[in-house]
């Protein structure tokens, strides 16, 4: 493969020293591994090779392989989610956390200040959190796939429409490809907030699919059904039944809730990000 190549590839990804499996695209082996999401979509990822879609050391390795090519990288962290950070642990407050209506304990997963990290310890009313990425500081193996090419620009553009788009409804987006430019619609509530990703898609597209030089954005409304309003109404008027004291409770309750730790995906993305990120 090279630089710009648009490819679809199967990983899965594992801890060399525990043999662990924390992500993969293929669904037997998540349900093998106990690491399965029913909320996750498994198919083949669309990368686009050298742009950073996957960890530095998955996109060394794709741009040396072959279609239909199977092999074992191992990521070292430099090439992975780097080095683990002593800066990146933070001694704080108890009391930040019970402003917060939380209780912590080790292993519960936090989110300050728009950074992600897991408790280690709490005493003395000190609570001592790890922000580092969980694969920071590990070797990884991966088993990688590359599933084939995709080489067609129409194919290209809605593969990549897919890609950066998926998290829109949709009922909320739409493509048009013309002759030598590409049309996105969304809803104006989805429209505002993905700017970065607009700017991704239109760069990778006129950079990297053969004939087409222009992508533009368009803003529709999209009128809601009758039953979606009416369920909507309802949720609404539930909610004013409840009084603030409670409202404060339930709050607390979920920061808690919607931190405990999954086994992960991965990234990751981060994940995730990985569509970008996590690979």
């Amino acid at each position: 493969m090279k630089d710009g190549s648009i490819v679809a590839i199967n990983y899965t990804g594992k801890i060399v020293v525990s043999g662990e499996v924390f992500e993969s695209t293929i669904e037997k082996k998540a349900i093998e591994a106990g690491i399965f999401n029913e909320k996750q979509k498994y198919e083949p990822m669309v990368v686009v090779v050298g742009e950073g879609d996957v960890l530095k050391g998955l996109d060394k390795a794709l741009k040396e392989m072959k279609v239909g090519e199977q092999r074992k990288v191992e990521v070292k962290p430099e090439e992975g989610w780097g080095p683990r950070k002593p800066g990146n642990i933070s001694v704080l407050p108890l009391q930040q956390f019970k402003k917060e209506k939380m209780q912590p304990f080790p292993g519960l997963v936090v989110e300050i200040n728009g950074r992600q990290g897991k408790v280690q310890t709490v005493s003395g009313g000190r609570v001592r959190v790890d922000f580092n990425h969980p694969l920071a500081g590990k070797d990884l193996l991966y088993e990688l796939k590359v599933e084939r090419e995709l080489v067609e620009p129409k194919e290209q553009v809605e593969s990549l429409y897919k890609k950066y788009f998926y998290i829109v409804p949709e009922k909320e987006r739409k493509l048009a490809i013309g002759k030598s430019e590409v049309e996105v619609t969304l809803s104006p509530r989805w429209s505002a907030n993905l700017a970065p990703l607009k700017q991704l898609f239109s760069r990778i597209v006129t950079q990297h699919v053969k004939g087409f030089s222009k992508v533009r954005f368009v803003e529709e409304f999209v009128e809601e059904k009758k039953e979606e309003r009416k369920g909507e109404m309802e949720e609404k008027a539930k909610g004013i039944g409840e009084t603030q004291e409670g409202m404060e409770e339930k709050k607390g309750e979920n920061a808690v809730k919607g931190t405990v730790p999954e086994k992960k995906r991965g990234a990751a993305k981060e994940e995730g990000k990985k569509a970008g990120e996590r690979k």
